[in-house]
């Protein structure tokens, strides 16, 4: 049996200035702004293994972050039909960290058979560890704490990135416009906080930041009269640096598992159909995959003569690999029906089915942790009355109750996988007051 505690505590401050106007007769729109962000905060962890393994979060395990950015926001239009849009954010980032992970049961001496972290090193590994103690050769990097990861020193990481964002539309009519754009996205890198060996420099627990480049092309329109409006786009994304949480040994470590490509697209149509029905629907298609990988995720020890990795379970990193939490596909229609009353009473019945394709929830894709095609059933009867001073729902989720795993892991070092299922069948009511 594993039970973890967890013990976390942040702070955060955040202040933002905007400047918003117009210019050129009203033909441009303009949004600029500053934006500072500082935050610090811990995490201790307690999380015991039945292996007789122990690690804990005992020490300093400190987190502080520092953000800069100013960004620029313009819409121009060019003609009655044609619109052009552009935008720059320019983000600096500081995080700094204080890595304290330590294993209070003292494994790694026990196992080595040095009990003693101070002892002459050549007695338990020979003539060569000579002159060196036992912790010394192990790895423990703090004289201070014998029992400690992590050197007792803060690392630091920075960043300064610009991401550019720009667009051009085309209105077709007054009801339909076409339009194509381009961004750029960063997501900044960091430290894992739990390791599967202690290290002497605390950069050895970085990971890069994740960027990405998206490509989206799309039609926003309305038909019959407004009763009918349909959207449509088409997205091909470059992910590099994509960030995984991987599984080494005991250890959960966020990496940069390589880079991916993520192309799509997205239809949105809402119908009026009359006598107070309402339809909506979105679907969506989704292509997801690997272009490179990191070796150390696919080979034995990074290299490819020792043949790929397995872990338990079924799984292992390939470039056939599927990126976890992306399915193929997803559905959900959702009718509406407006029952009008007297005196100017309403019922509004109101359903959500959602179908979304099978997915993997974790990077190995291991079976195990495989999710299969889901179908979600949402329904409610909503009370409005005239005076629109409060409303009654009553409902329910997952009519279907079907079942499946949310969330899940491997940890081959406790010889286990753990999952978390979803919510089952549900009801519930629910009073909204306007005071």
């Amino acid at each position: 049996m594993q039970e973890v505690t967890d013990g976390q505590g942040q702070r955060q401050v955040s202040q933002e200035f905007q400047l918003l106007g117009k210019a050129f007769d009203n033909k441009l729109d303009y949004v600029a702004g500053l934006y500072y962000f500082n935050e610090s905060g811990y995490v201790h962890d307690f999380v015991p293994f039945d292996t007789g393994y122990l690690y804990v979060y005992d020490y300093d395990n400190n987190i502080k972050t520092d953000s800069y950015a100013g960004y620029l926001h313009l819409d121009f239009k060019m003609t009655d039909a044609w619109g052009l849009t552009a935008g720059v954010r320019y983000s600096h980032e500081k995080k700094q960290f204080l890595g304290g992970q330590g294993d209070l049961n003292g494994f790694s001496y026990k196992i080595s058979g040095c009990l003693d972290p101070a002892a002459d090193a050549s007695v338990y590994f020979g003539p060569g560890a000579a002159g060196f103690t036992c912790q010394q050769v192990l790895g423990f990097p703090d004289p201070n704490n014998p029992l400690r990861y992590f050197p007792n020193q803060w690392d630091s990481q920075s960043w300064n990135v610009w991401t550019p964002t720009g667009g051009i539309q085309f209105h077709i009519s007054n009801d339909a416009m076409l339009y194509a754009s381009y961004s750029k996205g960063f997501k900044s890198g960091g430290w894992t906080t739990r390791l599967s060996a202690p290290i002497d420099d605390p950069a050895k627990a970085r990971f890069n930041p994740e960027y990405d480049n998206t490509y989206e092309l799309g039609l926003k329109s309305t038909w019959l009269n407004h009763h009918l409006l349909a959207n449509l786009a088409a997205f091909y994304s470059k992910y590099t640096g994509i960030q995984l949480n991987v599984q080494e040994g005991p250890s959960p470590v966020y990496q940069n598992a390589g880079d991916a490509t993520i192309k799509g697209a997205e239809l949105e149509m809402q119908a009026l159909l009359g006598g107070g029905f309402q339809l909506n629907l979105s679907a969506g298609w989704m292509d997801a995959y690997y272009t490179s990988l990191n070796p150390c995720l696919v080979y034995n020890n990074c290299d490819p003569a020792l043949g790929f990795q397995t872990t338990p379970g079924g799984g292992g990193f390939t470039l056939d690999s599927k990126l976890p939490k992306t399915p193929d596909y997803k559905v959900t229609v959702s009718p509406i029906w407006d029952l009008h009353l007297a005196n100017n009473n309403a019922l509004r019945f109101q359903a959500d089915y959602t179908l979304t394709g099978g997915m993997y929830n974790d990077g190995p894709n291991t079976q195990l942790l495989y999710r299969p095609a889901t179908h979600i059933l949402d329904a409610s009867v909503h009370w409005l009355p005239s005076s629109e001073h409060f409303e009654l729902v009553v409902g329910g989720t997952n009519l279907t109750d079907d079942r499946y795993l949310t969330v899940g892991s491997v940890n081959y070092t406790a010889g286990e996988v753990v999952g978390s299922y979803n919510a089952p069948r549900q009801w519930y009511v629910t009073l909204n007051m306007k005071l």
